[in-house]
């Protein structure tokens, strides 16, 4: 998967050149709270449909809950698990459900499919997170409290797009960006609310 200019993308979906500019703004808005489109491109297709279309999300994740358990005693660290909670809402229909895994995003990813499997939209099938990233958002504070950038690259097994999200919290970079990839898992089908 070759990434793509935010420019050259954007003069290839956008086609009314008097669209353009108003979409440069909101993405500038974004490369300043540490956006990179050209390694998100699947990201930056939905931002695109969502102001020039006016998409609406497929589901939106009303809540979630993550925690972690496991133990470090001696030389011999036992295993850990995650466990994941989430409320989703598709359709005027809620769902809630709860997954464990062996990382905060396999649970969340687990958490939203379960939901996502008992609504209307199509199953998602063979879409699968192929590579993870964090990393610190250039220009901010260093250490633990710095704001991160999660890139996900996911695949169908015919195609892989990229997504990203940021924030100072890794885990909730992590769930923008898993959001942003399966939204775009549906955005593929032709999927609606």
């Amino acid at each position: 998967m070759k990434p793509q200019s935010t420019i050259a993308l954007v003069n290839r979906l956008v086609r009314e050149s008097e669209s353009r500019p108003r979409i440069f703004d909101v993405i500038e808005a974004q490369e300043r709270l540490g956006y990179t489109f050209e390694n998100a491109n699947a990201s930056l297709e939905l931002l695109i449909a969502r102001l020039v279309n006016g998409k609406k999300l497929p589901f939106s994740v009303i809540s979630y809950h993550v925690s972690m358990r496991g133990s470090m005693e001696g030389d011999t660290k036992t295993g850990h698990i995650c466990e994941a909670s989430v409320k989703v809402h598709v359709g005027g229909a809620e769902f809630f459900e709860v997954s464990e895994a062996s990382g905060p995003v396999h649970a969340l990813d687990g958490a939203i499919r379960c939901a996502l499997d008992k609504s209307r939209l199509p199953k998602l099938g063979p879409v699968r997170l192929v590579d993870y990233t964090v990393g610190l958002v250039n220009g901010t504070e260093t250490g633990t409290g710095a704001k991160t950038c999660v890139r996900i690259v996911t695949s169908d097994q015919s195609v892989a797009w990229s997504t990203m999200g940021v924030s100072e919290n890794v885990v909730e970079a992590s769930l923008l960006a898993l959001i942003d990839s399966l939204e775009y898992a549906f955005f593929r089908m032709g999927a609606r609310k």
